[in-house]
């Protein structure tokens, strides 16, 4: 910690009682510099001549209120990260299976600096939580992995935790991570499954609920919908094609039809808005053809393992000192220590 900021800490801590009110109270007046037998004998706190300069921007010794106790917050918050980060041997932060020290930080910020840092060996605030963050992180990935029966080391260098964590999300945990995501939501299945998909779309939903009914009825589906689709939106026999829900390109609303459809069924009438009707409007009825179970990709809808993490992680309970700031769950994040 600097000379400078050890001799300012106890003059901003009672910066905002050294302030004395205006009449109207929503300024202050600034007193700098005042004898040591004024300070002895009237009991004032004269504020250290350097924040009373950024605090008092046009040098009419006054300030708002506001302001004055927004600045004397900020250099406070200033101070407190430099005591702590001053401390190697401090607890930066705690999680499950450990701590990580300022002095573990430090060094990892030496060994590989932030882009555009200005001076590695006195990171900002900003900085030196950044680098936090992501330290928490790869270590909660570590435990949660650790716990799941993939083995991760966390005593060591960031980069060999690193090392351990990615061998498992390209390897065996990819897959462990898939198997228990279509456990919990069998419909992710579907989604890797190629669709081979037909459509009735004529231009009423009258003529769609007639066509509806001769398949339903034992017409075969090609046949009714080379008599009734309108040109130019599907093949002749209805065909759209064959793929992925999401890869065919149908309108949300059709794609989420098609994913209740099981094989051969037809979805009820759909309106669409459409310039290639007459009308504007385009009635659909849906119809799945085929599944082709042979080809399920899952890789096309992950990576799973990044995600399985994502949903654990927050889970953990993590301590940051906080000088430096706290621990946000929702965002796996360290965030700053909040001024007014």
């Amino acid at each position: 910690m600097s000379r400078r900021a050890v001799l300012l800490a106890p003059l901003v801590l009672v910066a905002l009682l050294s302030l004395a009110c205006a009449d109207d109270g929503n300024v202050v007046t600034i007193h700098t510099g005042l004898d040591p037998e004024v300070v002895a004998t009237t009991g004032q706190t004269g504020l250290d001549p350097e924040v009373a300069e950024v605090l008092d921007t046009d040098d009419d010794g006054v300030v708002s209120r506001e302001r004055a106790e927004r600045d004397a917050a900020r250099v406070a918050q200033e101070l407190a990260y430099q005591a702590v980060f001053a401390d190697d041997a401090a607890v930066a932060a705690s999680f499950p299976g450990g701590q990580l020290l300022i002095g573990d930080v430090r060094a990892n910020i030496l060994d590989s600096p932030i882009t555009l840092m200005d001076d590695p060996e006195n990171p900002t605030h900003e900085e030196f939580v950044s680098r936090l963050t992501s330290m928490i992180q790869l270590r909660l990935a570590g435990v949660a992995l650790d716990e799941l029966g993939f083995p991760v080391d966390i005593s060591v260098a960031d980069a060999e935790i690193n090392a351990q964590v990615q061998a498992h999300l390209e390897g065996a945990f990819e897959e462990y991570a898939q198997q228990r995501s279509i456990e919990e939501d069998p419909s992710i299945e579907r989604l890797a499954t190629p669709h081979c998909v037909g459509a009735l779309a004529v231009t009423s939903e009258v003529d769609a609920a007639a066509a509806s009914e001769r398949v339903q009825a034992g017409d075969a589906f090609g046949d009714v919908a080379a008599a009734v689709n309108l040109p130019g939106l599907t093949e002749t026999d209805g065909t759209i094609g064959c793929g992925l829900p999401f890869d065919l390109r149908l309108p949300s609303e059709l794609t989420l039809a098609l994913l209740e459809l099981e094989l051969g069924e037809l979805t009820e009438p759909l309106l669409l808005p459409s310039t290639a009707s007459p009308t504007g409007e385009l009635w659909v009825v849906l119809h799945l053809d085929s599944l082709d179970t042979d080809a399920i990709d899952l890789s096309s809808i992950g990576p799973f393992a990044g995600r399985l993490l994502t949903e654990i992680m927050p889970t953990y309970e993590v301590s940051v000192a906080p000088a430096l700031g706290a621990w946000s769950a929702d965002n796996l994040r360290v965030a700053l220590p909040l001024v007014p």
